[in-house]
């Protein structure tokens, strides 16, 4: 039967011009973030957060990396000063409710944000676990490499905050569901209310929006990274010898570092156009061309893992049942003789019992009472028991 032909070459220019990927809506691994992150801090910073991934140790842990994107984009929204902000004189128009109650909704959504970004600083910068404390410690860490200094610490979390995520349906647009629900009825301003959300809604489900094109090129890498990662293919050791080859974490981080770069030059040149000469604007255009090859050709790595990990899943699950029943019938003699054990205990307990005087039976689901002088809480002597078939 022949094998159908598998599309391994993504679409990445295009896809960065369109700011939009077709797929439905996933975020990056926290260990992707990190080391997208790392590609905005100093030389001799990055390859600490590779030692310490080389090393496997941890980085703190605040509940998912993505959300602070997420709330570093509410927090930057500030409601602009405006007429409807302000308040209006005696001989001035009248206030546009709508937009003061859009602009409350977004200071309160906004200095909520702020407060909340505030409270996962400290939890990741000044985390005792992760991070050294202590002179030895620290003097230990250095020495191994892997040591971040506070500072350091500072600018990887504000590098986290600005990690590629898609676009979500907009501070805006959960304020003027806000707005609706609670101004709407009092305000009766339901349908300017409802044709604002409209103009403001949710992007299709079916694609990812991106701020830019930049975070279009480090989404796709980041996705390879994670593809491969968490192959099962790779997890088993099919393609050692090959992925040996590559070094997807320093790739990531040197990726991540051109991009930051290059998005500052552009920025620079946007607000000094008479620097933008062909010149200059060449150079900058075939980095970016040479990025986007770069990002392309690790997309036919990540789609040629996908192509062997969906050649896995049946026999891989059978493999995983059969391995199951395997180690249930192994340990069937250990139960056995656990059971043994709780019988012949419950024996020297009846026996017991009986020596201070027979007790007759109870009915079933009955309890019977504590003697007088009875412990009401009680524990049992320690005996083996076989924990893993539990």
């Amino acid at each position: 039967m022949r094998e159908p032909e598998v599309h391994i070459e993504a679409p990445v220019r295009r896809w960065c011009d369109a700011r939009a990927i077709p797929m439905p809506r996933r975020e990056l691994s926290d260990e992707a973030a990190l080391l997208i992150a790392a590609g905005h801090l100093s030389p001799a910073a990055r390859e600490v957060v590779l030692n310490r991934f080389d090393t496997e140790r941890a980085f703190p842990d605040i509940g998912g990396y993505s959300k602070l994107r997420r709330l570093s984009r509410i927090a930057e929204h500030e409601p602009p000063e405006s007429a409807a902000s302000r308040p209006v004189s005696a001989e001035g128009p009248p206030q546009n409710p709508l937009a003061q109650a859009k602009a409350a909704a977004d200071a309160v959504r906004a200095a909520d944000a702020r407060r909340k970004l505030a409270g996962f600083r400290h939890a990741f910068t000044l985390n005792r676990i992760s991070f050294a404390a202590g002179v030895r410690a620290v003097r230990r860490a250095r020495k191994d490499a892997v040591h971040l200094d506070l500072d350091e610490r500072d600018a990887l979390f504000d590098a986290l905050c600005l990690t590629p995520l898609p676009v979500t349906p907009s501070a805006a647009a959960v304020a003027a569901r806000t707005v609706a629900r609670v101004a709407g009825p009092v305000l009766r301003l339901a349908p300017q209310v409802a044709g604002w959300v409209d103009g403001h809604g949710a992007p299709d489900e079916r694609l990812l929006i991106f701020e830019d094109r930049y975070d279009v090129l480090l989404f796709v890498a980041g996705l390879v990274y994670d593809k491969v990662t968490y192959s099962r293919s790779v997890s088993a050791g099919e393609f050692d010898e090959q992925l040996g080859q590559l070094d997807l974490p320093t790739d990531l981080v040197q990726i991540s570092a051109d991009v930051a770069q290059l998005r500052a030059v552009w920025g620079q040149l946007r607000y000094a156009p008479g620097l933008a000469d062909g010149t200059r604007s060449g150079e900058l255009d075939k980095m970016w061309d040479e990025l986007v090859e770069r990002v392309t050709a690790l997309t036919r790595v990540g789609d040629l893992v996908d192509v062997a990990d969906s050649k896995r899943p049946r026999r891989m699950s059978v493999e995983s049942i059969d391995q199951q029943i395997h180690e249930l019938v192994t340990r069937s003699g250990e139960r056995e003789i656990s059971t043994q054990s709780a019988r012949r205990v419950a024996g020297q307990i009846l026996g017991a019992r009986g020596e201070l005087g027979a007790r007759p039976a109870l009915p079933d689901g009955a309890r019977p009472a504590l003697p007088d002088g009875a412990p009401r809480a009680w524990k049992p002597t320690p005996q083996p028991r076989d924990q893993d078939a539990r």
